[in-house]
């Protein structure tokens, strides 16, 4: 594997390369609507109240001040034909926002098999696992209420809930003893690191999927890495394929154990250097395995700044098909009391070397990440594939030889022929070869 150093940066890249992927967030909690009403600063913001008010007041048919707000706001969005920009309503929509911002899920961490409203897994780290729920329980009553021919989304929503609530659960054990938990809702590890597998034994390569980027990715990584040591990891396929992105701090993280520290992406916000993230050298936990990184065309944002990363500093080879090329980051502001939320464009994103990825907001730019194997696999084997991967659950490792034993179906679905995966393997056994 080539060393691990940083080619020189590529200035007209820099200068030209306004390109992202990630997530920076911002939460903004004030109402607009009054400010509005106040009359505002410019004389742009004074007629936006005007018209608000007139049509709230004079309208053939009532219209509350917030539905004209939120309409408003939707025009706005919609007038800036900016596909990553969109406008969030409701408390739902906000919860929902909450979540993909900071990678960050709340309720109690189960995993259930729902026609049978039982646990299949409870999440590591999770609530559940801290009150004692274990793989097999079989959900009697949530809250009292009994689940015998209760619809699967009406017991998934009687679970969930605001971090700090509570809920109260009566539980079947597979042993046939019965017993009653109250777990405190809380932050739950969203399982993003998925299909850890030694593929060669033998040699050492093993195979992993980041489904996506939270919160907990880097911890569930380090995890994983750690299970596969335990059987003579020597090298690594990382499958982003399907990733679209998530959030960029753990992107970052991700990214660091395989780097020997230094910058990672640099973000551009209205033709300035806003921040740049770097990885941690105290994190390079794997900086000495040789790895191909897995792409396709639904590979995206956090996915590509990773890729991207360990491509310009030589720790990676990219395998599959080019990504998707988003290379903007957006800002989330959350105006709670109006109940809505904004996610918007604010910058552009380049790699360490100088790499532009955006290919959607200039039609003259390809962007993306072109592979270095590129394996183009037929239409029905990628469908089959994409199946599998989107479907497949993967229980965690303390709790699959259980799992399997309560689950067995989980047990019997294979991998379908996977080419680009055919690939990558053949280029780690040749890298391994003995000089």
């Amino acid at each position: 594997m080539a060393a691990r150093t940083l080619p020189a940066l590529h200035p007209a890249g820099i200068a030209a390369g306004v390109a992202l992927c990630a997530a920076g967030v911002a939460v903004a909690e004030w109402f607009l609507g009054p400010l509005l009403l106040r009359g505002g600063q410019s004389p742009e913001e004074r007629t936006l109240a005007a018209v608000q008010r007139t049509l709230a007041e004079e309208y053939v048919e009532p219209r509350a001040p917030e539905w004209l707000l939120h309409r408003a706001v939707q025009g706005m969005v919609d007038g800036l034909h900016d596909p990553y920009t969109y406008f969030i309503e409701g408390d739902d929509g906000l919860r929902a926002l909450q979540e993909e911002s900071t990678g960050q899920l709340e309720g109690i961490g189960v995993r259930l098999d729902p026609a049978r409203a039982q646990v299949r897994w409870p999440q590591p780290g999770g609530p559940a696992e801290a009150a004692g729920v274990q793989p097999g329980d079989i959900v009697v009553a949530v809250d009292g209420v009994p689940t015998d021919g209760m619809d699967p989304e009406r017991l998934q929503s009687r679970i969930k809930g605001p971090a700090g609530s509570s809920v109260h659960l009566a539980l079947l054990r597979a042993s046939g003893e019965r017993l009653e938990v109250d777990v405190v809702r809380g932050a739950v590890p969203t399982g993003t690191v998925r299909q850890v597998e030694m593929l060669d034994p033998e040699r050492g390569i093993a195979t992993l999927q980041i489904s996506s980027f939270a919160a907990s990715t880097p911890q569930e990584l380090d995890d994983a890495l750690a299970a596969l040591a335990t059987h003579g990891l020597r090298a690594l396929v990382l499958d982003l394929r399907y990733n679209r992105g998530g959030v960029l701090t753990p992107a970052v993280a991700t990214a660091a154990r395989f780097l020997r520290g230094g910058v990672v992406c640099t973000l551009y916000s209205r033709g300035r250097a806003a921040d740049t993230r770097r990885a941690d050298p105290s994190q390079s936990s794997a900086a000495d395995l040789p790895v191909v990184v897995l792409l396709n065309g639904l590979s995206a944002s956090g996915s590509e700044v990773l890729a991207g990363a360990l491509r310009d500093y030589g720790a990676a080879l990219l395998a599959g098909e080019r990504s998707y090329g988003k290379g903007v980051f957006q800002q989330v502001f959350a105006y709670r009391q109006s109940r809505f939320g904004l996610k918007f464009t604010a910058g552009y994103y380049v790699t360490p070397g100088g790499r532009i990825l955006e290919g959607h907001i200039d039609p003259e730019r390809a962007g993306g990440l072109e592979p270095d194997l590129a394996v183009a696999a037929p239409a029905d084997v990628s469908e089959a594939l994409a199946a599998w991967l989107l479907r497949h659950e993967d229980p965690p490792a303390k709790y699959r030889e259980r799992v399997f034993q309560l689950f067995p179906e989980l047990e019997r679905e294979r991998r379908p022929p996977d080419p680009v995966l055919e690939v990558a393997v053949a280029h780690l056994k040749a890298v391994l070869q003995p000089a």
